[in-house]
Parts: C-alpha cells; sequence; structure tokens
C-alpha cells in the first residue's frame, strides 16, 4: 500500500511555520507577563504610541504594532524550523533554565503548550479521580479506553500521568465502579497535574 503523502501548499506552510513561531515565543512570552506584573522585575515593551508621531494616532500604531508581531512570529517560525536555528533556540532554552525563578515559570509554560498541543491529548475521554496509591488519597487521572472482563464486569484504562511532565506515566485497568467523575476538561486536568495543583478551581468533586 503506497504511503499517502500532504501536498505542502503555501498557504500551509505559513500557516506551520506561524504556528512553530507561536508556540516558540507564547511561553516566553508568558514568563514575561509574570515577571512583570507578578514578581515586578521585567522591565516594560516599548510601544509605538510612546512615540511622539504616534501618539495622536493610536489606531494606525495598534494595527502597525499587531501586524509586526504577525512578521516576527513568522519570522521566529522559520529560524526554528533550521537546523542552525533550532540549535540557537536550544542554547537560549539552556541559558533560561539555569536561571533561578525564570527556569520555573518558563519551564512550566512550555510544558503547558506541549502537552496542550500533544498528539495524544484527542485520546482521552474523561478526566477522573481515583484512589491511588492507596485508599484515602485521590489521584488525578485519564480515561483512554473501555472494556469488560471474562464475567462481563466494566473496566476503564486509566493513564495515571506523572507531574510536572504529562507525557509519562503508568496504564492501568481499573473497574468502573471505582472511578469517580471529576467534573474537569481535559485541559484543566492537564494544567493541575503540569502547575503541581497550583493552577486547579476552588471546588472539586471529591467526597
Amino acid at each position: 500500500m503506497a504511503k499517502r503523502t500532504i501536498k505542502k501548499t503555501p498557504v500551509r506552510l505559513v500557516r506551520n511555520k506561524f504556528l512553530t513561531g507561536l508556540l516558540t515565543l507564547l511561553p516566553i512570552y508568558i514568563t514575561y507577563l509574570l515577571l512583570r506584573f507578578v514578581v515586578g522585575i521585567a522591565p516594560d515593551i516599548p510601544y509605538l504610541r510612546t512615540i511622539t508621531f504616534f501618539s495622536n494616532n493610536e489606531v494606525l500604531a495598534d494595527l502597525l504594532e499587531f501586524l509586526a508581531a504577525l512578521v516576527v512570529i513568522f519570522i521566529i517560525g522559520i529560524v526554528v524550523s533550521n537546523v542552525i536555528g533550532k540549535r540557537l533556540f536550544s542554547f537560549f532554552e539552556r541559558i533560561m533554565e539555569r536561571v533561578p525563578l525564570i527556569n520555573t515559570i518558563y519551564t512550566s509554560s512550555r510544558q503547558i503548550m506541549q502537552t496542550l498541543t500533544m498528539p495524544g491529548k484527542g485520546n482521552f475521554k474523561q478526566v477522573v479521580y481515583i484512589e491511588y496509591p492507596r485508599k484515602g488519597l485521590w489521584t488525578l487521572a485519564f480515561i483512554t479506553a473501555y472494556s469488560k472482563s471474562g464475567s462481563g464486569e466494566q473496566y476503564v484504562h486509566i493513564f495515571l500521568p506523572s507531574t510536572p511532565n504529562p507525557t509519562t506515566g503508568f496504564v492501568l485497568f481499573i473497574k468502573e465502579k471505582d472511578v469517580k467523575p471529576s467534573g474537569l476538561s481535559i485541559e484543566e486536568g492537564l494544567k493541575i497535574l503540569i502547575s503541581g495543583g497550583m493552577i486547579s478551581p476552588e471546588n472539586n468533586q471529591l467526597p
């Protein structure tokens, strides 16, 4: 059977480069926002409206800033898509990971972006609670499939991810009656895991 190939049209190429640039810059921008508005140690970003000419043309300034942002995102996507660009960005990431405070924020932001865009995320059917590793301790997990035992009892296939990297974990087969719905969306569940529970709703469905 011949392998199906996807034709790379100009529109698809531009979209892919833009998405690559966006996913590359978002963790950096999130890190900046947290440092700027929560910690208060990051400098202001210069805006066009601070220039005398644009101070009376805010609409034009906003439009040019928006277009400039799109161009920068696209260029970054092109740069990090080639071998040299990947190496330079890897070097930049190693620097970020060695700076106290910044490393925690940046790494968490990057993992959130990677998790929200990981291919297997669509295979998660529901976020649930299970009593693990012992009775009385509740753990967040994801249902991936269902099956029945020889006696006809319903089982759920559970993916129990690790924290803060949910791309690794354990697979468990649990009786359906031992699983408690969480009421959380897949994205909410992933955010809770990656943040170590810091980003979570005030109320839960636990008894």
